[in-house]
């Protein structure tokens, strides 16, 4: 099933230390919306997820997410958590949700931030958790949180009832300036997730947490399918196999190039994962994150205590 990142922003309201997102204010031309959904569906792409900078900030967000509704996509949202008014306004068209949260630690989450929005993220998961199919929080692994993953799953699971999933910090997807994280601490993060996969709820197939470990020890890993049954679409609306190869582009025009991946540069998560051809696990994984957002936790019983810097 193809699957496509869409860009719809170069703009956000956090300053994070992984990302100049802040520094731009560009929004994807209303003009080639209609244009982009069109291609999208001559090209056979059913998953689309909107991502940014922060998505909710483009205020053609719940048009967008109507139109894509009612041309049958199935869609997502990658999201900061900081925007719960219009993520309100558009979650009846939104089949799954994926929310920041990079430490169980508030005051760890807002300094990596910029923001003291801790808070305001954790709300927004609680009440989003009901509204949408599908949701989890999202920690990217970075040099502060990469040897507490236990810490952070048990959290997201009995304190907010939602799956934890990881993103694999890769060089060409992030920006290091203000943080450093080495491939032994990215290691240790996903060795945990693999090795205590049935311990916990993760919001990813475990063949990827132990894909990634491979990936960094040097041994053979799926092939990349970006640009096959993945792709990229930036804020200028050119189609790309990936964020690492930018200098593609795809949509010249409205029946798309194919594009023979050969690449093995990196192990960003939105394009490795759906790499990984095991449709049994996906659909495990995606009945899974249902079950327990809207089964298991219907009525939580947590008494999980947040923890602060300074414990």
């Amino acid at each position: 099933m193809k699957s496509m990142i869409w860009n719809i922003d170069y703009f956000c309201n956090l300053r994070c230390k992984s990302c100049n997102a802040w520094q731009g204010k560009i929004f994807f031309p209303e003009e080639l919306i209609d244009k982009h959904i069109a291609e999208m569906k001559k090209n056979k792409v059913k998953i689309v997820s909107l991502t940014g900078g922060e998505p909710t900030l483009n205020k053609s967000i719940e048009s967008i997410l109507k139109r894509l509704k009612e041309n049958h996509f199935i869609t997502h949202i990658a999201s900061n958590g900081t925007n719960p008014y219009v993520l309100k306004k558009i979650t009846p068209y939104l089949d799954g949700m994926t929310i920041s949260l990079d430490s169980n630690i508030p005051e760890e989450h807002n300094e990596y931030r910029g923001l003291k929005i801790f808070d305001t993220v954790v709300k927004t998961i609680k009440e989003s958790k009901d509204k949408v199919k599908v949701l989890t929080a999202n920690a990217l692994v970075t040099n502060f949180n990469y040897f507490k993953v236990k810490d952070m799953v048990e959290y997201a699971n009995r304190e907010l009832g939602v799956p934890l999933s990881m993103c694999f910090p890769d060089q060409s997807s992030y920006y290091f300036q203000d943080f450093q994280v080495e491939p032994a601490m990215i290691r240790q993060a996903f060795s945990y997730a693999a090795d205590h996969y049935n311990d916990h709820v993760f919001g990813n197939t475990r063949s990827y947490y132990k894909e990634a470990v491979d990936y960094l020890d040097g041994k053979m890993v799926s092939p990349c399918r970006a640009g096959q049954t993945t792709y990229y679409t930036d804020y200028r609306g050119k189609v790309h196999p990936c964020f690492t190869h930018m200098e593609v582009v795809l949509n010249k025009k409205p029946n798309w190039e194919y594009y023979d991946n050969q690449c093995n540069d990196c192990f960003t998560q939105c394009f490795r994962e759906p790499s990984i051809e095991n449709p049994f696990e996906d659909v495990k994984l995606v009945s899974k994150i249902w079950w327990f957002n809207h089964v298991k936790n219907r009525k939580p019983t947590s008494h999980y205590i947040t923890p602060s810097a300074t414990n």
